[in-house]
């Protein structure tokens, strides 16, 4: 049967809280300012590693267990594993009588395009006797799973959590790879009470990717990455978990778009290790540095903005990347820097 392609939606959690760097210029990629080539491409095209192909199943209106792989016309996705808990960490607690049902995803874009998921959009959790469970916005002891434009060859693997009765039975993941505004077929539902052996998607980058001390170009905004540092404190109120460091990243961004823009380090910044975990800012760190990125105002037109942005990630991971996207609303400007 012929099997539809995922279609590529907007991360419309945020609505229009802040506009990314802009441009009409929908057509144009990202370049390196000095005209050199942005770093090495990573060409491997390694199959994935699966330890038991019985669990692979193409994206049409299917069900399948916690392990196998979900083989879509743009996704890959498997569900890896499945967790309950009444407390994630020393801040969040389930309501009496609820649990948190954490839900480890692995996605991997596996065309030659940018297509979109939406964790807001496209998942939620789903019991015996029909009910319906959205997604929480706190996080566990992993990364969470970030969504938004996937670069061909990149995996993101993360938690997404959601929370329901303690008591509720046959909880299944429902992942919609179609989705559109009438409503869409094309669903996966994944039985969270059953397993196979886990397929692995390993990530192989087949987009340029830019050096330190490079600057690359999109619309008329150019963002450098100046220096990165590793470190295991950065003062009293930020020390980083056993195992973990910070990384702290030295950027510079000019606007020459003709007005001014806003540059958000929550939706458009990242770091990426080679497993496909992201990890976000961390605003306790960031309290600690002495030249900390401002976000506060717009760049204005001309206006070359210069400072740090912290991360707290696990020690010694490589390869280690930086990522920027350009533009919240435009496809295929998502840029990686190798940081390690």
């Amino acid at each position: 049967m012929k099997r539809r392609k995922l279609l590529a939606i907007g991360v419309t959690a945020y609505g229009t809280i802040l506009a990314g760097c802009t441009s009409n210029e929908d057509e144009k990629e990202p370049s390196p300012v000095d005209g050199d080539d942005a770093g090495n491409s990573n060409e491997n095209e390694n199959d994935d590693n699966n330890g038991d192909t019985a669990g692979e199943t193409e994206a049409e209106d299917v069900e399948v267990v916690i392990g196998a792989l979900v083989d879509g016309d743009q996704i890959h996705l498997v569900v890896e594993d499945v967790t309950h808990q009444t407390e994630l960490g020393s801040f969040f607690e389930a309501d009496e009588g609820n649990e948190f049902v954490v839900v480890s995803l692995a996605v991997k874009n596996v065309s030659d395009e940018f297509p979109e998921i939406s964790n807001l959009l496209q998942t939620s959790l789903h019991d015996s006797e029909d009910y319906s469970y959205n997604k929480t916005f706190v996080g566990g002891e992993k990364p969470t799973f970030n969504d938004g434009p996937f670069a061909p060859g990149e995996v993101e693997r993360g938690v997404i959590v959601f929370e329901a009765p303690v008591d509720a039975s046959g909880l299944e993941l429902q992942f919609d790879f179609d989705v559109s505004v009438s409503g869409g077929g094309n669903q996966v539902h994944v039985d969270l009470e059953s397993e196979t052996n886990v397929h692995t998607l390993e990530q192989d980058l087949q987009i340029e990717i830019s050096d330190i001390g490079q600057t690359i170009e999109y619309g008329g905004t150019e963002v450098s990455v100046n220096s990165v540092e590793f470190e295991d404190s950065l003062g009293r109120f930020a020390e980083p978990d056993p195992g973990n460091e910070y990384a702290v990243i030295d950027i510079s961004i000019t606007n020459e778009t003709g007005e001014e823009q806003r540059v958000s380090t929550l939706l458009q910044m990242l770091v990426k290790d080679e497993k496909g975990y992201s990890y976000q800012e961390d605003w306790t760190a960031a309290t600690e540095l002495d030249q900390e990125f401002d976000e506060s105002s717009p760049i204005e037109d001309g206006e070359t903005r210069r400072g740090k942005v912290a991360y707290q990630i696990e020690e010694d991971l490589s390869p280690l990347y930086w990522v920027f996207e350009f533009d919240m609303w435009v496809n295929g400007d998502k840029t990686f820097w190798q940081l390690r």
